[in-house]
């Protein structure tokens, strides 16, 4: 990360976005490493990933399409009409997280033992309420974004990251249950919330206008399917883990299977700042985002590489020798940094191809789930993170040749190839050495 960064937080949206994601990711990886550091056996670890997983499940890529949909949309209207959006944005939001929850509340049970058989998971109330409020959320940081105001994303997020590791310190070590976590997070869901009525009020106009409500909904519908679809996978995953391996697995396959949260927090942040703004100019967009995309080349990759080869020591110094495979998945999945870096899906929203992003993904899905079935059988936890992989790179080349072919937008004018090919081959070569360098049991 280049120095700048942390003193562009107040004046810089990417930046500040980007840091918000960073505290986020911290804040998330922290829950887990501070649960096993108190001392808690993997079986009670498993319950609160396990139920969590399930609220994630119901909520995050439908609340994540409507929110790049708004990060499309907003741009094409007029200021009046981008109140009276904002407004409608955060109604559909509402109304949606209403019927998950309700849905949730209702057919607990049922979605609970698809994913595990244990009886302690019926924190029902609390995770309903987490569902009615969490959802929405998404729109705090989306409108700074849109009016520009980074100082503000930079302000809310030490706010409201910092109350949340006081109330999950508070409930590991004071409390020490499952069901005292389960609340205070709860409970700051509800304070976001209160946060993002307040924005509201400030910044739209109360009014709902029917045809902006049918047209932003239909625009956001592929949308919200392709993330359904894209997220969806990490889910149908651990489904497959309960399935095919036993409960104490999933935390394993959890605390492994996941990118380097810094390549999320930065790749996916960049993405979304930069969609507003391909919207309106597209050519001198892309130009910024290669120029970026190559400064980023240059922390992620030699980063990744250096975690590969020292993995086993972090999983087990952060966590356990009980989490040692982990850090085989975690490797595995560095590997998708190859096609994360290289952002297609910004031309496709630029010029808003929604239905393809959505066919596209779905591809990916059946690519995923085929493989991750088959190879899960072959190869254990393993086979399951390789097959994420490799339908990684069939949705991102997908991509990439649709925006040639259909956009005639060329993958030079947002990649920088020829560092981009060389840092290729060396986070290839890291795998493969650090395969032979380590036992992971």
């Amino acid at each position: 990360m280049n120095r700048n960064f942390f003193q562009n937080i107040y004046n810089d949206t990417t930046s500040a976005l980007q840091y918000h994601q960073l505290w986020r990711f911290a804040c998330s990886i922290l829950i887990g490493v501070l649960m096993v550091k108190a001392g808690w056996p993997k079986e009670k670890v498993a319950i609160y990933e396990l139920l969590f997983f399930a609220a994630h499940l119901l909520s995050f890529a439908w609340s994540t399409g409507v929110n790049n949909a708004l990060l499309a949309y907003y741009p094409t209207l007029n200021e009046e009409r981008k109140k009276i959006l904002l407004f409608n944005a955060g109604l559909l939001l509402m109304i949606l997280s209403i019927l998950v929850a309700f849905v949730f509340w209702i057919f607990h049970e049922s979605i609970l033992h698809l994913l595990t058989d244990h009886q302690e998971l019926l924190y029902t109330d609390w995770i309903t309420l987490y569902l009615i409020c969490s959802p929405a959320t998404v729109l705090i940081q989306a409108i700074y974004l849109l009016r520009s105001e980074s100082n503000k994303i930079t302000h809310y997020t030490h706010a409201i990251f910092i109350l949340q590791l006081g109330l999950i310190i508070t409930a590991i070590f004071v409390f020490g249950t499952v069901e005292a976590l389960v609340v205070c997070i709860a409970i700051w869901s509800l304070i976001k919330l209160i946060w993002l009525l307040m924005i509201l009020i400030r910044y739209s106009q109360f009014k709902f206008d029917s045809t902006l409500f049918r047209a932003f909904g239909w625009f956001a519908i592929p949308l919200i399917l392709q993330f359904v679809l894209s997220n969806g996978m990490e889910y149908v995953d651990g489904i497959i883990v309960n399935q095919y391996f036993s409960a104490s697995d999933f935390p394993v396959f959890r605390y492994g299977s996941r990118e380097l949260p810094i390549t999320v927090i930065l790749v996916v942040s960049l993405s979304s700042a930069m969609i507003p703004l391909a919207v309106k100019h597209l050519d001198s967009t892309l130009q910024e985002l290669k120029s970026r995309t190559k400064k980023l080349m240059h922390v992620l990759f030699p980063l990744s590489i250096a975690l590969m080869l020292t993995s086993p020591f972090i999983y087990t110094y952060v966590y356990s020798s009980d989490y040692i495979a982990s850090a085989q998945l975690f490797n595995i999945y560095l590997l998708i940094l190859i096609t994360r870096i290289l952002l297609p899906q910004v031309v496709m929203y630029a010029r808003q191809r929604n239905g393809a992003l959505f066919v596209m993904t779905f591809i990916e899905l059946i690519i995923n789930v085929s493989l991750s079935i088959w190879w899960a059988q072959s190869y254990g936890l393993a086979g399951i993170a390789y097959a994420t992989v490799v339908a990684n790179i069939c949705h991102t080349l997908m991509m990439i040749v649709y925006n040639k072919v259909s956009l005639h937008v060329f993958p030079t004018s947002y990649i920088p190839f020829r560092i981009y090919s060389i840092y290729v081959v060396l986070i290839i070569g890291a795998y493969l050495a650090s395969t032979q360098m380590y036992s992971y049991g």
